[in-house]
């Protein structure tokens, strides 16, 4: 019986450790498309949010609103993630971008416009992706999309010496997009559909559409990086670099407090991953003299995606090892 209840065990180790590959299978695939033609980057940017839609409407569907109403009511992780996406992650990112972008001020903008504000919506998707805690990471969506809104103008004008206006829309529409509207719908389906809501077609879909989205943002943008190979060489460093710090600041944080594993996975998630839907846009109207400010925006999903996708994979896989122990 211990042998069979290994072997399981190993084989959904396997099966978990797919996951992540085929993820990265679709970026490269996404890659290829974008360097065929240009109609294929143009439709890819637009199927980006209706597949992003249909990921967070099947990870919401796991969202119970009586735990959501626990999490919020943790303070204390609340306030240790507001504080690591919003005091201590600009302070780092200031600090990558003058030792590796000092001589380049446009891209030491850009990789600022990149890093200051986090992520809406990938982190909720990478957090239930390595086993993290998703409910309290719900949670602090509300926070990340409301301070962003006031400290990005104060963020921009220290660093670029101009009052730079955040746009309300843009800020409400990714929102209701991606948050209301999936939110809404998957409660509805738990509510008149309950087997179908646990249905694990349902996750099956979810997971193909994270698929698909991982493949239409780099046929979207793919081909912009490997026209400028210089601009990835000199972007990475800082980048990859913010990323290891931001996670060993997550455990060392998580030690400190006590958080457990999942707790430690979601502030982990949140923390790291930034590509706001609030950063490109910005970077196309404030700077339109500085193209390649924009193009650093490009770049950061690039190298996000992949080390979110590894860092799943990598606590999956611990997790895992553990239990056949």
């Amino acid at each position: 019986m211990e042998y069979l209840n290994n072997r399981m065990q190993l084989l959904k180790l396997f099966r978990e450790m797919s996951y992540p590959s085929v993820l990265l299978l679709a970026a490269a695939v996404g890659v290829g498309l974008s360097v065929s033609s240009h109609e294929v980057r143009s439709i890819a940017g637009q199927l980006i949010p209706p597949f992003l839609m249909l990921v967070l409407f099947s990870i919401f569907i796991r969202i119970s609103l009586t735990r959501l109403r626990e999490a919020i009511q943790d303070r204390q992780y609340l306030l240790t993630a507001v504080s690591l996406n919003f005091v201590s992650t600009p302070f780092v990112a200031f600090l990558l971008g003058w030792l590796f972008l000092r001589d380049y001020p446009a891209l030491w903008i850009g990789l600022m416009l990149a890093l200051i504000t986090p992520c809406t919506d990938w982190y909720l998707i990478f957090t239930d992706l390595a086993g993290g805690d998703l409910h309290r990471n719900l949670a602090l969506l509300p926070w990340n999309l409301i301070l962003q809104l006031v400290l990005l103008p104060v963020y921009l004008m220290l660093l670029t010496q101009k009052l730079v206006p955040v746009e309300l829309s843009t800020l409400t529409k990714a929102f209701t997009l991606y948050v209301v509207i999936p939110m809404i719908g998957a409660q509805l389906l738990c509510l008149y559909f309950p087997k179908v809501a646990v249905s694990k077609g349902i996750s099956l879909l979810g997971f193909a559409a994270l698929g698909l989205t991982v493949m239409a943002m780099f046929a979207s943008h793919g081909e912009i990086i490997l026209k400028n190979p210089t601009l990835f060489l000199r972007v990475a460093p800082p980048m990859l670099s913010f990323y290891i710090v931001s996670i060993s600041l997550s455990r060392i944080v998580s030690r400190l407090l006590h958080f457990p594993r999942e707790r430690f996975i979601a502030l982990a998630c949140t923390t790291t991953a930034r590509n706001s839907p609030l950063a490109l846009p910005l970077a196309v109207v404030l700077f339109p003299d500085h193209p390649i400010i924009a193009l650093s925006q490009l770049i950061e999903p690039v190298l996000e995606i992949p080390t979110l996708i590894l860092f799943s994979s990598f606590v999956k896989v611990r997790a895992q090892k553990k239990k056949i122990r």
